[in-house]
């Protein structure tokens, strides 16, 4: 591509690429110069001119640099409408389905992508748990991927005949312009809980951000909002307000998606589908309230493009249990053993609530919490531990360059010892709680839900809650 399809200059370049790397930096590329929160890229450019680069686009001119300079006002800001273009567009050729909130995307994310098989060509997810399309699957990096991965990822969903794109959408992303030049058939709201306010500095500043999202909508898209979220009927205001089509869903108050006579099972959940064309029976293998709320989403979204309801509700009969969400852990015992995702206090008391309401016997309960990330949250993650179960080990979580004895003091800070266990190594806190269990019981083990490493600062490990669960359970039941 000509230099001058991508910035109003006087000179002729061809462009072969865009890199933000200089590690990866070819001949012909353009490289961009991206200020992080450790490394600034244009102390990289001299670098990059030497691996091949024809052009520097920066913030300010690089002394040394022999190639042309194009000075902006912000790179990140540049980034994503560079490699839009650079890819042909690809979003224009896509249908996205944006998934917001602080619990639930992952989820909302995995049934959508199902009911996604029911229009005509591939189905693509992005998110948590990956990026799927095709016969391809890569491994995340982010919930969202930076711009320049995220529209190279959109040119060969299209190349591979994907039409249709579940996206979770985090307000990271939004608010650091990951997906810029990308619009949305459906925006579709979960929830709004305390959660990353070490990157937000308020709720309100939390709220703004996830909106954003719904300014993305193409003129012909929907809006799709939990209504049992105070936020989620802020958000209906402003929609409102700013003349955006949407439809809401509830499980408490009256929505055109609301569930009715919900009955849940460890096997999993029934409830009754009222919309604006009447009722169906809705069933479906996943477990808690919270994913009632995730089926109406989801169901909503697709009705909302265009989806009959019948065939919705019947592609909901043939869902599977998403990975590392309450997924059961079953090797023959005569108690539950479940692993879950939930990190945030809300995402853990509603996890919590949900086994204490289909209980018969004990609750235990194995978690911690990550480091760098928001520690105003570990207390009170602790305090609903031993409010909500009946034996909780406290163990690591990721504890990325923090010292996870620190982590689980402030955890522990202000509860009573005597309702508590600490064991440091997660493995053997697992194999506590499951020795432990007796019939009946339930052992809810959360935080990690699908992650198979953990994250050190002396470097990851493997990790997969659900594999140790698995192999303790054998050894008990002397299974192999």
């Amino acid at each position: 591509m000509n230099i001058k399809l991508l910035f109003d200059v006087d000179y002729d370049l061809e462009i072969m690429g865009i890199e933000t790397d200089n590690r990866r930096v070819k001949a012909g590329d353009l490289f961009v110069c991206i200020k992080g929160y450790t490394v600034d890229g244009h102390q990289f450019a001299k670098a990059a001119e030497d691996a091949g680069a024809v052009a520097i686009v920066g913030e300010h001119l690089v002394e040394g640099v022999t190639i042309p300079q194009i000075i902006v006002k912000d790179t990140k800001v540049e980034l994503p409408r560079l490699a839009h273009l650079m890819f042909g567009k690809p979003t224009e050729k896509l249908e996205l389905f944006g998934l917001t909130g602080t619990n639930g995307k992952t989820t909302s994310a995995y049934i959508l992508e199902h009911l996604l098989t029911g229009f005509e060509g591939h189905v693509g997810y992005i998110g948590t748990n990956g990026i799927r399309y095709a016969d391809t699957f890569l491994e995340p990096k982010n919930t969202t991927p930076e711009p320049l991965s995220l529209q190279r990822t959109f040119y060969d969903m299209v190349e591979a005949g994907v039409r249709n794109v579940a996206i979770e959408v985090s307000s990271h992303a939004l608010e650091l312009h990951r997906v810029d030049y990308c619009q949305f058939k459906v925006a579709l709201f979960t929830n709004l809980t305390p959660e990353h306010l070490d990157f937000h500095p308020t709720m309100d500043e939390y709220f703004e951000a996830k909106y954003k999202l719904f300014t993305m909508l193409k003129r012909d898209g929907y809006g799709i909002i939990n209504i049992d979220d105070v936020y989620g009927k802020k958000i209906v205001e402003r929609l409102e307000k700013d003349g955006i089509s949407y439809y809401t869903f509830a499980i408490n108050t009256e929505a055109d998606f609301r569930a009715l006579d919900v009955k849940m099972t460890t096997s999993g959940t029934t409830f009754t589908l009222a919309t604006p064309e009447g009722t169906y029976p809705v069933k479906t293998p996943l477990l808690g309230i919270f994913n009632v709320h995730n089926v109406l989403g989801a169901m909503a979204s697709a009705y909302s493009a265009g989806m009959p309801l019948q065939q919705v509700v019947d592609l909901i009969a043939t869902l599977t249990p998403v990975d590392g969400r309450m997924e059961l852990i079953n090797e023959g015992q005569d108690f539950t053993v479940i692993v879950d995702y939930a990190h945030t206090p809300d995402g853990v008391e509603k996890v919590l609530e949900f086994v204490n309401d289909i209980k018969k016997n004990s609750v235990k309960v194995v978690i911690g919490c990550p480091g760098d990330r928001d520690r105003t949250k570990r207390p009170v993650i602790a305090k609903l531990s031993v409010d909500y179960a009946d034996d909780v080990i406290f163990t690591t979580d990721d504890p990325h360059s923090e010292n996870p004895v620190d982590i689980l003091n402030e955890m522990t800070e202000g509860i009573d010892q005597q309702t508590y266990e600490v064991i440091v190594d997660r493995i053997k806190a697992i194999e506590a709680a499951i020795n432990k269990a007796k019939k009946n019981d339930i052992v809810l083990i959360a935080g990690r839900g699908h992650e198979k490493l953990q994250y050190w600062k002396s470097g990851n490990i493997e990790l997969d809650d659900r594999e140790v669960a698995k192999t303790i359970l054998r050894k008990r039941l002397n299974i192999g």
